[in-house]
């Protein structure tokens, strides 16, 4: 995948985001003014693709390294070996519904990501098999996640990070904390909590090969040596079409390099104070 296609895919999932047509002004204005202020998330086994606004809590990054220990006569320490680096990912996503159909879209995205933990699957009936109706897995469910510079692809930035989910996707329904939104219809009716929680465990698969080159005096393979998070925010945020206030792919490379440091400061502050008042922090 070209460096550009990523950053194509995220603003098209921003742009056919219907959470915006019922979300309040303030997020609307966040989001798509400043679109790395967005986390997106994409299934590669289905293609789906999604994106929320980054109230994000609890983010935390693990690496750990392992070692097999190898005893030998004679020697008082055992001889380490190394084996690999694991990395895993966890974070949660809050988001506060602003009125019923809000909700409903919000718990839409919820039973996607639900639904994209479970594999695809082939019939061997199609391919002339006699195995009847039996289902065999054709690929697992893998999951794709971009937040600005601190959750991405350390080789090519403009994409997600990749990896699965391991353990557990925990959904809260804030019923008792925010209330709910109920819908009647001739004696039926549906509920939608007014906030809801998706806390995140993942596992990374890396794409590159993080390390060091004995032979390329000491760099780190891959990322130009920015592993795990990218400083350069060429690399990673996206840029606004200020005509129109969409993201201009083509511009992002020269426009960031004039807009960083206002991006860093201003823009920064903003994001924040409009942040905590759409969340009732002040």
């Amino acid at each position: 995948m070209q460096n550009g296609e990523p950053l194509k895919i995220f603003n098209r999932t921003l742009q056919e985001d219907e959470k915006l047509a019922f979300s309040s002004d303030e997020e609307r204005e966040l989001r798509q003014k400043y679109p790395f202020a967005n986390v997106f998330i994409q299934f590669p086994t289905t293609g789906d693709s999604l994106s929320f606004p980054a109230y994000m809590k609890g983010f935390q990054d693990s690496f750990t390294p392992s070692f097999t220990s190898i005893d030998v006569f004679g020697r008082v320490d055992q001889i380490p070996v190394y084996q690999n680096t694991r990395r895993t990912l966890s974070f949660t996503l809050m988001m506060p519904a602003y009125n019923e159909s809000h909700a409903r879209e919000i718990l839409k995205d919820i039973n996607m990501v639900i639904k994209n933990l479970y594999p695809s699957y082939v019939t061997p009936e199609s391919q002339g098999s006699n195995l009847g109706g039996t289902r065999i897995i054709n690929s697992p469910p893998l999951i794709r996640v971009k937040f600005a510079n601190l959750i991405c692809d350390y080789v090519n930035p403009s994409r997600g990070l990749l990896g699965y989910v391991n353990g557990t996707i925990n959904i809260t329904h804030g019923l008792e904390t925010s209330g709910m939104f109920i819908v009647e219809n001739g004696g039926d009716g549906v509920i939608y909590a007014k906030t809801y929680e998706i806390t995140f465990n993942m596992s990374i698969l890396h794409e590159g090969t993080p390390g060091f080159d004995e032979k390329g005096e000491g760099q780190f393979i891959d990322g130009q040596g920015q592993f795990p998070y990218q400083v350069d925010p060429s690399s990673t945020f996206f840029v606004n079409n200020q005509s129109e206030g969409a993201v201009d792919i083509n511009a992002v490379a020269s426009t960031i390099a004039r807009q960083a440091t206002s991006l860093a400061v201003g823009a920064g502050r903003d994001l924040v104070r409009k942040a905590n008042k759409i969340l009732g922090g002040g």
